[in-house]
């Protein structure tokens, strides 16, 4: 997604795109580390406790093999598209979210952008999820890789023709959808929720459709705002300033 947003940009970078490689990768890097030796472990804990006890809605439903992943998938997807909305909605979490959401800019690195708060809190509930459905390990992995790059895919820069655009958007999320989901102010912000289908923000009545291009400008929040976006203390402080 990083070469093919670099040719066919659907805006051009203010910023030095080198920089926000090395920030951006370097966050998540930090961040995948910590989350190794905290709760990831409890994930596979949690899905490996499902599976020896044949507990949780997937085994009382009788769901194995590929019927069990699909669904896995599609049951997850939709608690994402509610977590999402809740990062939004309660005011703790959305200190937290709203370090993803101060991006100046918007390409695939933005994808890597969360405050190791956000994730501690989202993986334990999914922790909490894992137990209650009862999913295989194979269906977790599944999730999270299609998790992985549909969020790397909407967060693109990708300069992608807005009749595909359409098509696409009836199925999955698109960057455009996603892009209006991180506008500075607008009809967008509180709208375009879902990660991988596109079905839940119609189904859920938040679905926006950016008729506009001008939809589109400017991205990012009130505060943080400016070169401080870009700086790692000032970025992990941010949950803890005043809104």
């Amino acid at each position: 997604m990083l070469f093919l947003e670099g040719g066919h940009p659907f805006v051009r970078s203010k910023q030095k795109k080198s920089s926000r490689v090395v920030f951006h990768f370097g966050i998540s890097v930090l961040n995948s580390l910590i989350l190794y030796f905290a709760p990831s472990s409890h994930l596979y804990a949690a899905a490996q406790l499902t599976q020896s006890h044949a507990f949780g809605f997937a085994s009382a439903l009788g769901l194995h093999g590929w019927t069990e992943v699909i669904l896995t998938l599609i049951v997850f997807d939709c608690w994402d598209y509610w977590m999402h909305r809740a990062n939004h909605r309660i005011g703790l979490l959305w200190r937290f979210h709203k370090v993803h959401h101060s991006d100046t800019e918007i390409d695939v690195t933005t994808a890597s952008r969360f405050h190791i708060g956000e994730l501690l809190i989202t993986n334990s509930i999914k922790g909490a999820l894992i137990l209650v459905w009862g999913p295989s390990l194979s269906g977790v992995v599944a999730f999270e890789t299609f998790l992985t790059a549909a969020s790397q895919f909407h967060h693109s820069n990708l300069d992608i023709p807005p009749n595909s655009q359409d098509r696409l958007e009836k199925v999955i999320v698109t960057p455009r959808m996603h892009r209006c989901h991180h506008v500075f102010e607008g009809g967008c912000r509180m709208s375009n929720y879902a990660t991988v289908l596109s079905l839940w923000d119609r189904l859920f009545g938040t679905y926006h459709w950016a008729e506009k291009t001008i939809e589109l400008e400017p991205i990012g929040v009130s505060r943080p705002r400016g070169p401080e976006t870009m700086k790692c203390i000032p970025l992990f402080l941010t949950p803890f300033q005043s809104v």
